[in-house]
């Protein structure tokens, strides 16, 4: 073992120091932390601006380093200590603005931020809750099998982070509607840690006043109802979509992108043995998942907050996410005409109509037109406006409908994109995408940057029902 620790700047992420340098214009951050007694190395500092930049946190011009994945001496000095040798240019967009200003990592203060944006508050507060705090589950060793089955009591839609909303919801309705004895019971039979609980719920009331603060809630909201009346309508404005599970699952990809894994397809065994694709090579479902022993998911592509490596690379959290989600919330879209195909950051590719895939462009483009004016004047009360309740209305719907329109999914990214973007105002069109489609398309447009996030190139093989096609890039 090391005589000393390693000291914290070289075993921590440091997005958030990233952020705080350039928040109080302290320079280039890769050149700030030279000052450093121990300073990080160039791969470290440039691994933390790729993230943000993903998330639409900051702006960056690689320079000569834009193309150095593969060219480690580009960015790391013959010591590998120096950030000496990056050349990169960065600056705070506005949502890195407001990411720096709230203390939490920027991927759960991003997925919070959309949760107010659209009316999905309390679930999204819970949900960043439990992933800054520890897991509410207990797992005793003599009484593994039984707390497992308990925790299956509370599973949504293969889901760990709705799995944990729901237990988290259903406590307190017992504290809220029953006595002292009943929560007691409630916890020992469900094996909840009541301390892990009640430390959620102070983290939800201190983000809830952060997001006031900023100007993502209005002043009077509370998170739990009082006698005043005008509170009651701030809650009730702050959580429209709060039982949209889709619009849910859509604001927690926001915010995880590109934390996303493909499932394999057509697998007979249980989804817990099979190697998921991702950027970061094959993972795999961690046994204490709520999908480990399922033989199949609401969707081929899931989005993960934890991974890990012991004898297997593993991810420790897992939720199904749609399709439209990745589209409205993911990476750079580009739209393949001639073949009807549809990518993300040139890695997820999806089978869509050209002219669908215009509707979806332009969805994406109004929603992100609404996001940046929020950002730059959050006093303003843009989402409360009859365009941006138009906007809101016509993206939760869409989820709404992506399975009830179509129960095995094969036209519903044709359907559905019609039928709401019809609602922002612009005419729609009905296409169908072509059968056969090699998905090769070699001239795309670019026009549907979006701010959400910006993946790596990978390696995909799957297949998700006639939409989603994968080829090596």
């Amino acid at each position: 073992m090391q005589e000393y620790q390693l000291p914290e700047m070289l075993r921590v992420g440091l997005e958030d120091l990233v952020l705080q340098i350039l928040l109080l214009d302290l320079g280039e951050p890769s050149i700030f932390l030279t000052k450093a007694v121990n300073p990080p190395s160039a791969l470290a500092i440039r691994n933390s601006l790729k993230l943000l930049e993903g998330l639409g946190a900051v702006d960056c011009d690689w320079g000569d380093s834009d193309n150095s994945t593969e060219r480690s001496d580009a960015i790391v000095d013959a010591d590998g200590s120096s950030c000496k040798s990056l050349s990169v240019t960065s600056g705070l967009t506005a949502l890195g603005f407001h990411l720096a200003t709230l203390p939490v990592d920027p991927r759960v203060g991003k997925m919070m931020i959309y949760g107010a944006l659209f009316g999905c508050i309390d679930p999204a507060l819970t949900i960043a809750a439990s992933m800054s705090a520890r897991n509410p589950f207990m797992s005793p060793f003599d009484k593994r099998d039984e707390a497992d089955a308990a925790r299956k009591e509370f599973a949504t839609q293969g889901s760990d982070h709705l799995t944990t909303l729901e237990a988290f919801n259903q406590w307190k309705n017992v504290r809220r509607t029953q006595g002292n004895r009943a929560v007691q019971s409630f916890l020992r039979e469900s094996f909840l840690s009541r301390m892990t609980l009640f430390q959620m719920e102070d983290l939800r009331k201190q983000y809830a006043k952060l997001l006031i603060d900023i100007g993502f809630l209005p002043k009077s909201f509370r998170l739990d109802r009082g006698q005043n009346m005008r509170n009651d309508e701030c809650i009730a404005a702050a959580n429209t979509n709060i039982n949209n599970t889709h619009m849910i699952k859509a604001v927690l990809c926001a915010g995880l992108y590109p934390n996303i894994i493909v499932a394999p397809k057509n697998e007979k065994k249980p989804i817990g043995t099979c190697p998921f694709q991702s950027l970061k090579g094959d993972v795999f479902l961690h046994p204490s998942t709520i999908s480990f022993s399922a033989e199949k998911l609401d969707s081929n592509y899931c989005c993960y907050h934890e991974i890990i490596r012991t004898t297997k690379t593993y991810v420790r959290d897992c939720t199904p996410v749609s399709e439209f989600a990745l589209l409205l919330f993911g990476g750079s879209l580009k739209v393949y005409h001639t073949h009807g195909v549809i990518t993300i950051d040139d890695w997820l590719r999806f089978r869509i109509a050209a002219k669908s895939a215009t509707l979806v462009k332009h969805l994406r483009a109004q929603m992100e037109r609404m996001l940046l004016a929020k950002i730059i004047t959050p006093e303003e009360d843009i989402i409360g406006s009859s365009a941006g309740r138009a906007l809101i209305k016509a993206v939760s719907t869409l989820f709404e409908r992506e399975i009830k329109d179509s129960p095995d999914g094969t036209e519903t990214l044709h359907r559905s994109a019609d039928n709401e973007v019809k609602a922002t105002g612009q005419r729609g069109h009905r296409g169908r995408g072509p059968q056969n489609n090699s998905g090769r398309g070699q001239h795309g447009s670019d026009n549907g940057r979006g701010r959400s996030g910006r993946g790596g190139r990978g390696r995909r093989n799957d297949h998700s029902r006639g939409r989603g096609q994968g080829g090596q890039r």
